[in-house]
């Protein structure tokens, strides 16, 4: 196995290099695609960062959104002959020989298999894992951006990820279309990834219910909105409309109201997402 991994970042924070750190003696080369407008290599907290030398940072000076920063790491891939590619966020990151036991888990099982690898999660901000941690290894429904490994192979076959939906629903988009062609995506319920979901802060009582409210900045609302009911008319039988909607629109203009700060520009961008994700419009919001 050659492994290839790419971070996709945004205004990274200050634990960067130790959640880097947790992988990078595993892979042989990463790629830190840089999504923060203007130049912003020179401001990484990496100093201390182990293996420098497998580093390489790339980007374009601007926010060109998820699925195109992915692009541009499978034809890193192809080009230079890695045989698969591991897609991370900048917030997550491997306890001490997980990373290890993941890869070794993959050879396993079969790295040359038309699979997509996955994680489990441990959420951070619920302190509890995503799935039941079993010692199985499942299919699942999809499987999140970071912590998932591809074979480069699949690309050829399926096709690169879907850049013009920019951020949201891109993981499972591919993993969507890879089930149509008979490509599972598995899942290793032991290894544990640790992840936080959106952007909970403060859990909050509402009619008696606790409630958890994802405080998405207004693009990432618009896109969540918008891409879920695009995605619906292409996989009609992946992703239920009303559930989206429910969660993603009508509770948020509630907890918007509520509990949220910037109320007129997250109800804004509430509206457009509704909006064309009804025309089917799509790339960077205008």
């Amino acid at each position: 196995m050659r492994l290839l991994a790419v971070v996709v970042l945004y205004h990274p924070g200050k634990d960067l290099a130790g959640n880097i750190d947790s992988y990078l003696s595993q892979v042989d080369k990463l790629l830190l695609w840089d999504n923060t407008p203007g130049d912003g290599q020179e401001r990484l907290p990496l100093s201390d960062i182990s293996h420098p030398e497998r580093l390489e940072y790339r980007g374009c000076g601007r926010n060109v959104g998820i699925g195109a920063a992915l692009n541009d790491a499978v034809a890193y891939a192809r080009e230079y002959g890695y045989t698969h590619l591991l897609t991370l966020d900048q917030d997550s990151f491997f306890l001490q020989g997980d990373f290890r036991r993941y890869i070794t888990a993959i050879q396993e099982y079969g790295e040359n298999k038309r699979i997509i690898f996955s994680v489990n999660y441990f959420i951070k901000s619920r302190q509890s894992s995503l799935y039941p941690v079993t010692d199985t290894v499942d299919e699942v429904f999809s499987a999140m951006t970071s912590g998932t490994v591809y074979p480069v192979g699949l690309f050829e076959e399926l096709g690169v990820f879907m850049e013009e939906l920019f951020v949201w629903g891109i993981d499972c988009e591919y993993c969507w279309r890879a089930a149509r062609r008979g490509v599972r995506t598995v899942c290793f319920k032991s290894i544990l990834l640790q992840h936080d979901l959106g952007y909970q802060k403060k859990k909050h009582r509402l009619l008696g219910k606790e409630v958890f409210p994802n405080e998405y900045p207004p693009a990432r609302t618009y896109y969540n909105v918008r891409n879920g009911m695009v995605l619906h008319k292409l996989y009609p039988e992946s992703l239920n409309l009303k559930a989206h909607l429910r969660y993603h629109l009508y509770k948020r203009i509630i907890f918007v109201l509520l509990y949220e700060k910037r109320k007129i520009a997250k109800w804004k961008a509430l509206w457009d997402g509704y909006r064309d994700g009804k025309r089917g419009r799509l790339g960077e919001r205008g």
